[in-house]
C-alpha cells in the first residue's frame, strides 16, 4: 500500500470538498491541518488549566504528550500503554467544542468522513471484512505518522555534516518570514470565508508586538461565547458600537 504523503492528503481534502454537502451542514466549514490541530489543542489545554488552576498556560511537554495521545485515540489506535495527563476528557471536550464552534473539522474527522463514503461504495463492499480492517488500520497509522511529521523525504545527496553558511542561514530566515506572511494572509482569507474561525484569528493575533496577551485572548473568547458569537464577530460588533459612540 502506498505511503500517505502530501499529495494523497490533498486528494482526500478534494474528495471531501466535492462531497461537502454529504458531510456537513455548513458550506463554510474549514479543514484544520496538523499545525492548526496542534494550536487548537494547546488553546484547549490552556483553557482547561485556567478552569482548574486559574492560569491560561500549558507546558510544551504536556502539549506534545497529549498530542500523541489525541492522535491515537481519535484514530482508534492502541492507547493502553500511553501516558495521559489529568483531565484529558475535559481537554478533549474543549477541543471538540472549539472546532465545532469555529465550523472546523480536523484532518482525522475529514479522513473518517471520506472513509464512510468509500465504505458505501459497491466495490468496497465486496472486499472481505478482515482485509478492510487491515487496510483501515494501515491508513490510520499512516495518517498518524503524517500528522506527527514522521514521514518526510530526505535527499540522499544532502551532506548534513557540512556547516551552514551565512547565505544559507539568510535564506532560511527569509523562508521563515515568507511562511509567517503566508500564514497571516491565509488566516485573513479564512476569516473572510468562515467568520467563526477563531483559530484563524488566533494565528493573526499570535504575532510579536500585536499587544494581545494570552489572558486578554481568553477573556475575549469567554465574552464572545456569552454572546454566542465568534471572537471575530464579537470584535466587529464592539468596534461598531465604539464608532457609534464616538460619532455621538
Amino acid at each position: 500500500m502506498a505511503v500517505l504523503n502530501q499529495k494523497s492528503v490533498l486528494d482526500m481534502i478534494k474528495e471531501f470538498r466535492r462531497n461537502w454537502h454529504t458531510f456537513c451542514n455548513s458550506e463554510r466549514t474549514t479543514v484544520c491541518g496538523a499545525d492548526s490541530m496542534l494550536l487548537a489543542l494547546q488553546l484547549s489545554m490552556a483553557e482547561n488549566n485556567k478552569q482548574y488552576s486559574g492560569e491560561f498556560t500549558v507546558s510544551l511537554s504536556d502539549v506534545l504528550l497529549t498530542w500523541k495521545y489525541l492522535l491515537h485515540e481519535k484514530l482508534n489506535l492502541p492507547v493502553e500503554n500511553m501516558k495521559v495527563i489529568d483531565h484529558y476528557e475535559n481537554i478533549r471536550k474543549i477541543y471538540d467544542d472549539f472546532l465545532k464552534n469555529s465550523n472546523m473539522l480536523d484532518m482525522i474527522d475529514v479522513y473518517k468522513k471520506c472513509n464512510v463514503l468509500t465504505s458505501n461504495c459497491e466495490n468496497y463492499a465486496n472486499i472481505s471484512p478482515n482485509i478492510r480492517n487491515e487496510v483501515g488500520t494501515a491508513e490510520m497509522s499512516q495518517l498518524r505518522d503524517f500528522l506527527s511529521g514522521r514521514q518526510y523525504v530526505v535527499d540522499n545527496e544532502t551532506d548534513f555534516s557540512e556547516p551552514m553558511s551565512p547565505i544559507s542561514k539568510h535564506n532560511q530566515d527569509n523562508e521563515k518570514v515568507q511562511l509567517l506572511a503566508k500564514k497571516i494572509i491565509y488566516s485573513y482569507l479564512n476569516l473572510l470565508v468562515n467568520s467563526k474561525n477563531d483559530l484563524a484569528l488566533a494565528h493573526i493575533l499570535n504575532i510579536p508586538d500585536r499587544g494581545l496577551g494570552r489572558e486578554a485572548f481568553t477573556d475575549l473568547k469567554h465574552a464572545a461565547r456569552e454572546k454566542q458569537m465568534s471572537i471575530f464577530l464579537y470584535c466587529r460588533g464592539s468596534d461598531t458600537l465604539s464608532d457609534k459612540d464616538a460619532a455621538d
